[in-house]
């Protein structure tokens, strides 16, 4: 799987490529510094994937998502230092078309496997989903079919007591 990186700290894209390194199957396609960068690199070479980091100097990362998702889609999962203080941001790129969203691995952890396990995990179930994909000039065209109309169930409850 080709996978390009955003990223503007360098700690941060060491950090990326030790994980990546330790998967032969993830390819560093390209590393882009900030979301323009990663705009124009994503046209000139569409990766499989890109990890996106979303706080970066020219143009965020939320930013950079909605471009690429309207320009040359590919897969976006956000990486970044701590997720919990970046959720709004987090969901902002997920609303534009990022698809996950994992803490970025440290170096300080003596154990480069462990460290990288959340990312590569999300990585390889993504790759799998990719695998599963047909490329659009290969979709095989049929007619449409009659399709019965979805049934719809809606439950409703209050726990407003009445007063005599």
């Amino acid at each position: 799987m080709k996978i390009g990186i955003v990223n503007d700290s360098a700690l941060a894209v060491a950090a990326l490529r030790r994980a990546l390194a330790l998967d032969p199957s993830f390819e560093i396609a390209w590393v882009a510094g900030d979301g323009e960068q990663a705009v124009q690199m994503a046209a000139r070479q569409t990766p499989d994937l890109i990890l996106m980091d979303l706080l970066m100097p020219v143009m965020d990362g939320v930013e950079a998502t909605r471009r690429i998702m309207s320009a040359t889609p590919c897969a976006i999962v956000v990486v970044t230092m701590d997720l919990g203080r970046n959720a709004s941001q987090v969901f902002d790129a997920m609303g534009h078309g990022a698809i996950d969203a994992v803490d970025t691995p440290t170096l300080v952890e003596p154990d480069a496997q462990l460290a990288a396990g959340p990312l590569l995990r999300k990585l390889r179930n993504i790759g799998r989903l990719l695998a599963g994909r047909v490329a659009p000039q290969h979709r095989l065209t049929a007619a449409p079919r009659a399709v019965a109309a979805p049934r719809l169930v809606a439950i409703g409850a209050s726990l407003q007591t009445l007063n005599s």
